[in-house]
C-alpha cells in the first residue's frame, strides 16, 4: 500500500502542437497587462507576443540573458512595478522561468529578494499568493515549469540559492515544441541530460512516493529514448514533445520528491565555476549512480537498490543489474552533441564537497554518502573532464 503524500503541480497543462497561439486567450482571463519574460533572442518569441497582442493584451517585453541573480532581479523588479502588469508570461528555459517566478512572487509580496533567500538571506516566509503566472518552457530541461522555487546565483559568494513557496509554482503550463524552434542541439543535449537526470534521482529519492514514482516510470524510457533523435533533428516534433513532456514531469516529481547528489554537487559547482547546469549533471550522473549503488550494496537489501534495478531494466529493455544501467547513462552521454565540461585550475574541490554536502538536494540522496566518498567522486570527474 502507498505511503500517505502530498502532491503539488501546476493548475493547467496545455500539451501539443499549436497551443502557442491559445496563449492570449488564457492571459486575458488574469488581466489586460502582461509582463513577457524571454530570452535573450525575443524573436523566438514571435508567435506567442503574435497571440498575446492580438487578445488585446498590453505587453511588456523583459530579456533576460544568462542565469538569474539578485541584482538582475531587483532591476527587473523595478521594471515590473513601473508598467504594474496583471500577469506573467515567461517563456524559455530554466533561468527564463525562474525569473518569471521570482518576479511574478515580488510583485506581490514586496521587498527584497534576499528577505526570502534560503542560506544566504532572511530566508522570510512567501505570505502572499503570487500574480498568474503562465510558464511557457523552450529547452526541455529544467522542469521549471513545474516547481515552486526559483534559483538564484549570489555573485558574491559564489552560490546558487532558491526562493521558494507553494504560491510560486506557475498558475498554467503550456507544452509546445514550437517553443524549441532554432534551439542548438548542444542545448538540447545538455537540457535534455537535466531532465533525465531529475526524473532519475527523484526515482530513487528517500523521499519519492507512489505519484512520482508513476512520472518517473513513465519518463526515464521516455526522455532516454526521445533524446538523441530531439538532438539529430530539429525537425522531429514527436521527439521534442516527448522531451518536454518528461522535462515537465521531471519538474513535479523533484517538487514532490526532491532530488540527489547529482544537484548537491551542481549548484555549487555552477555558483563557482559559472558551467552551465545541464552539463554539470550530464557529467556527474553515472559517477553518481554508480557511488550510490556500491554504498548501497553494503548494505543488503534496500528498496533503492531494486529502484537502480529497476532503473537498469529501463534503459536495456531487458532484466539488468544496477550497474548495467550506469553503462546505459554513460553510452548515452558519449552519443549527445554535449559540448566539454571543463573545471577551471583553482577551483576548490573541499569547498565543492563542503556545499555539496551542505545542500538541500543532498537531502533526497537514497543513501549517505560519507565526505571521503564524495570526494573520490569529484576527483574522479575532474580528472576525466
Amino acid at each position: 500500500m502507498p505511503t500517505p503524500f502530498e502532491c503539488a503541480q501546476p493548475r493547467r497543462v496545455l500539451y501539443g502542437r499549436g497551443r502557442l497561439r491559445e496563449a492570449g486567450q488564457i492571459v486575458r482571463e488574469y488581466g489586460k497587462r502582461c509582463l513577457v519574460c524571454t530570452g535573450s533572442r525575443p524573436e523566438r518569441a514571435a508567435e506567442l507576443l503574435d497571440s498575446l497582442r492580438g487578445a488585446g493584451l498590453v505587453c511588456e517585453l523583459l530579456t533576460v540573458s544568462g542565469e538569474p541573480s539578485f541584482e538582475s532581479i531587483r532591476q527587473a523588479t523595478a521594471r515590473a512595478a513601473e508598467f504594474s502588469p496583471d500577469a506573467v508570461v515567461a517563456m524559455g528555459g530554466g533561468s527564463v522561468l525562474d525569473t518569471g517566478k521570482a518576479l511574478a512572487m515580488l510583485a506581490t509580496n514586496g521587498g527584497d529578494p534576499l528577505d526570502y533567500a534560503e542560506i544566504v538571506g532572511a530566508g522570510k516566509p512567501i505570505m502572499k499568493t503570487s500574480l498568474p503566472l503562465l510558464a511557457i518552457p523552450a529547452t526541455a530541461g529544467t522542469g521549471s515549469e513545474a516547481t515552486r522555487n526559483a534559483v538564484l546565483a549570489h555573485t558574491e559568494k559564489q552560490v546558487k540559492v532558491s526562493l521558494r513557496s507553494r504560491s510560486m509554482m506557475p498558475e498554467t503550463v503550456i507544452l509546445d515544441p514550437h517553443a524549441m524552434h532554432g534551439l542548438p542541439a548542444h542545448v538540447v543535449a545538455a537540457s535534455g541530460m537535466d531532465a533525465l537526470c531529475q526524473l532519475i534521482e527523484a526515482f530513487v529519492s528517500c523521499k519519492a512516493n507512489a505519484w512520482t514514482d508513476a512520472l518517473c516510470r513513465a519518463g526515464i524510457p521516455m526522455a532516454f529514448r526521445a533524446l538523441p533523435k530531439a538532438c539529430d533533428d530539429p525537425d522531429d516534433l514527436g521527439a521534442r514533445e516527448e522531451m518536454l513532456l518528461a522535462a515537465c514531469w521531471s519538474g513535479v516529481a523533484l517538487a514532490n520528491a526532491g532530488l540527489g547528489a547529482v544537484h548537491g554537487f551542481a549548484g555549487v559547482v555552477g555558483g563557482l565555476t559559472g558551467a552551465p547546469h545541464g552539463l554539470i549533471c550530464a557529467t556527474l550522473l553515472a559517477p553518481v549512480c554508480r557511488a550510490n549503488i556500491a554504498a548501497l550494496s553494503t548494505e543488503g537489501a534496500h528498496p533503492a537498490l531494486e529502484k537502480y534495478a529497476e532503473l537498469a531494466e529501463m534503459l536495456t529493455g531487458r532484466d539488468a543489474e544496477p550497474e548495467e544501467g550506469t553503462g546505459e547513462l554513460e553510452r548515452l552521454a558519449a552519443r549527445l552533441p554535449l559540448r566539454p565540461f571543463h573545471v577551471p585550475e583553482g577551483t576548490d574541490g573541499e569547498r565543492v564537497v563542503a556545499g555539496a554536502m551542505a545542500a538541500s538536494s543532498m537531502k533526497g540522496n537514497p543513501v549517505v554518502l560519507p565526505k571521503e566518498t564524495l570526494a573520490a567522486l569529484w576527483r574522479s570527474v575532474t580528472k576525466t573532464s
